[in-house]
């Protein structure tokens, strides 16, 4: 995998109540790296308010207060792992 992110997530403010995509692409490697989020560095749990995309994006379709946090961008593959800034 190479060693850094093409395109990491970058730090946003968001209204409460309003959309935000916090976009990640992911360093290239083989396999494909999977894509997953951490929380204030803890495995986030998608729910019906933030998803994960099939390009690793996060989505979060209504922003509330308990979502302030710090959101990390992870790649894994069976060469390691990369974490976003």
């Amino acid at each position: 995998m190479k060693k850094s992110f093409e395109s990491p997530p970058y730090s946003t403010t968001v209204e409460i109540d309003h959309q935000t995509e916090l976009r990640c692409l992911p360093p290239q490697g083989t396999p494909q790296p999977r894509v997953y989020w951490l929380k204030n560095g803890q495995p986030l749990e998608p729910d019906t308010n933030m998803i994960v995309s099939s390009e690793g994006h996060l989505l979060v379709g209504q922003a509330r207060l308990v979502d302030t946090a710090n959101y990390t961008c992870v790649a894994e593959n069976v060469s390691g792992k990369k974490l976003s800034d």
